[in-house]
């Protein structure tokens, strides 16, 4: 975990103890055959390789070494609260009444247990947030996004719509025309799912011409994207955006993409408003990861034999978009931007 963070934050640091090793040494050997057993996502049957009952430990614990060896997060997640209290029983770490802290105070040992007496910053190792029952990293911004006084984000107060004149003819301009957005009550969407966004991008001055080609200009593909406070209090996406119907060139609309965050205003989802925008350009990592999250999927009414273009919901979590809304670990929450 450790080391894995030191590549991606570019500092050296050197690891006294492989935590997801420690912890798997300490599972009862039905825990570790389970956990060998399961299937990556993507991966068929026949990938994963033999059952659980075919493996001896040593086979199971090599299996579950080399699929989280370096994410710990990820060996968490895949446990059951009885795995977790087991673990937590053999670390001394104080049992929690539901699974979800049970990860998080697992983490902090684990954690503990790498940097030894080392002091560490948090852009080596990035404490986790738990969205969903589960522990997620956030990846730092990448690129531009508005400030914030308070960190996760409010839902912003009621603004009246400002729309320029025009289309933007920069895109600072472009960008200015978002911040104005920002706490502007969308109204009731009715029976149309992309009536919000359409809503958001006319706020923008963008002139919806359902071309093949990014919105603005040919150069910035305008989408948003749902979001809610989980049960953590932290900001989560709660669906997998459309991106474009099956066929079209989906990932040369993504070369550049301002992401517009959307929140339901009311418990019964008749309004939203946008909370913030994320402006991301295409760069190797970003590419990787959305050639890794994009799928497609039956879009339009029951019985429609039309297939869309999604981009998975874990896709925010390593591009950035959530460490906008949450604050990001590494940097107190660190802003970029022109102010809303």
């Amino acid at each position: 975990m450790l080391a894995r963070a030191a590549r991606r934050g570019r500092e050296p640091a050197r690891s006294l103890v492989n935590a997801v090793a420690h912890m798997i040494s300490l599972l009862p050997t039905e825990a570790i055959r389970r956990l060998a057993a399961l299937r990556a996502h993507g991966t068929s049957g026949a990938a994963a390789g033999r059952p659980r009952g075919a493996l001896d430990v040593a086979e199971a614990s090599a299996r579950v070494l080399a699929r989280w060896g370096g994410e710990l997060c990820g060996l968490l997640n895949a446990m059951t609260r009885g795995e977790l209290t087991a673990l937590a029983l053999q670390l001394g770490v104080p049992a929690a009444p539901r699974a979800p802290a049970l990860r998080q105070a697992l983490w902090d040992r684990g954690a503990a247990l790498e940097r030894g007496d080392a002091e560490v910053p948090p852009v080596v190792q990035p404490r986790p947030i738990v969205l969903g029952g589960h522990l997620v990293i956030q990846a730092p911004p990448r690129g531009l996004y508005p400030p914030s006084l308070r960190w996760p984000r409010p839902v912003p107060a009621p603004r009246p719509p400002a729309p320029p004149p025009g289309e933007p003819d920069t895109l600072d301009e472009l960008l200015a025309a978002a911040d104005r957005a920002i706490g502007v009550r969308l109204g009731a969407r009715g029976r149309d799912k992309g009536a919000w966004g359409v809503r958001a991008a006319q706020l923008l001055g963008i002139v919806e011409r359902n071309e093949r080609e990014p919105d603005w200009r040919g150069d910035v593909e305008v989408k948003t994207v749902a979001i809610a406070r989980d049960a953590s209090g932290w900001w989560r996406v709660v669906e997998d955006p459309a991106i474009a119907m099956a066929g079209e060139p989906a990932l040369a609309k993504l070369a550049r993409t301002l992401w517009l965050a959307r929140c339901d205003v009311e418990a019964s989802a008749t309004d939203a408003t946008i909370v913030s925008w994320y402006l991301l350009d295409w760069d190797p990592g970003i590419a990787r990861l959305t050639r890794r999250d994009l799928h497609d999927r039956p879009k339009g009414p029951a019985g429609s034999a039309a297939r869309g273009l999604y981009l998975h919901k874990r896709f925010f979590a390593d591009a950035g978009l959530l460490a906008t809304l949450n604050g990001d670990a590494r940097g107190a929450g660190a802003n970029r931007g022109a102010p809303a």
